[in-house]
């Protein structure tokens, strides 16, 4: 009978523990884990690009959650990013993201890939880093964002 009556008060506390275990999971993989009292950095990448998935895994790797996006407008409201890489084969969108990451969620290390070098001076104008699709490769893309923006006066 004393068995029965634990085994009834353990399942309970069992249980909460799993769906608590399982919290947790479902917010690392958001990317809005509180690991040592941090949110775990996010990244917003644009693009279906192999180059957007290269860039992706790489942040993966490297401990930091990534937002796939297809659409410049599809950000969530509400989230703090880290990083923006616009890697979209359209330059418009790029220009885009990389200003509403800038200006609306006040993220810091953005880059983008300009394909058509007719459109570099559009990036430099509006103070976007970027890199020309002919080079842009996803180790210096990484490496490009993670160093610290220049500062504007």
């Amino acid at each position: 009978m004393w068995t029965l009556l634990a085994i009834g008060f353990l399942v309970p506390f069992v249980y909460i523990g799993y769906l608590l275990s399982k919290l947790d999971k479902f917010l690392k993989k958001n990317g809005d884990a509180i690991e040592g009292g941090e949110v775990s950095p996010i990244a917003i990448v644009l693009g279906r690009t192999g180059l957007a998935m290269e860039v992706g895994e790489l942040l993966k790797k490297n401990g930091i959650g990534v937002l796939y996006l297809a659409e410049p407008f599809l950000l969530e409201r509400g989230r703090r990013f880290h990083y923006l890489f616009a890697l979209s084969e359209n330059d418009a969108d790029n220009i885009i993201l990389c200003k509403i990451g800038e200006k609306i969620y006040s993220i810091e290390k953005t880059i983008s890939l300009c394909n058509d070098r007719r459109n570099e001076t559009m990036f430099i104008g509006e103070g976007i880093r970027c890199l020309s699709g002919r080079t842009a490769m996803a180790q210096i893309l990484y490496q490009t964002a993670m160093q610290e923006p220049e500062v504007k006066l």
